[in-house]
């Protein structure tokens, strides 16, 4: 059931994100020279953070990740 419920996320968003590459807006928008100083500050800290999380949840993540995928061999002695 959850797995259904992903698949139809990824086919949902790979879609929307395919519909605006190909009918892109025209926008005349100013950009801030200091954009950039917002990226350094807040994306990319936030990026570190998850990868923080990943080297040191790493073990954790991938054994969860297998449990969920791995088949079950269940013996019913009953």
């Amino acid at each position: 059931m959850r797995r259904a419920i992903f698949l139809k996320f990824i086919i949902l968003s790979t879609n929307s994100i395919a519909v605006l590459l190909v009918f892109p807006y025209r926008t005349e928008a100013y950009i801030d020279p200091n954009t950039g100083g917002f990226f350094f500050t807040s994306v990319l800290p936030f990026v570190y953070g998850i990868l923080a999380a990943l080297v040191i949840f790493g073990k954790r993540i991938v054994n969860a990740v297998r449990n969920i995928f791995s088949k079950k061999n269940k013996n019913n002695d009953s």
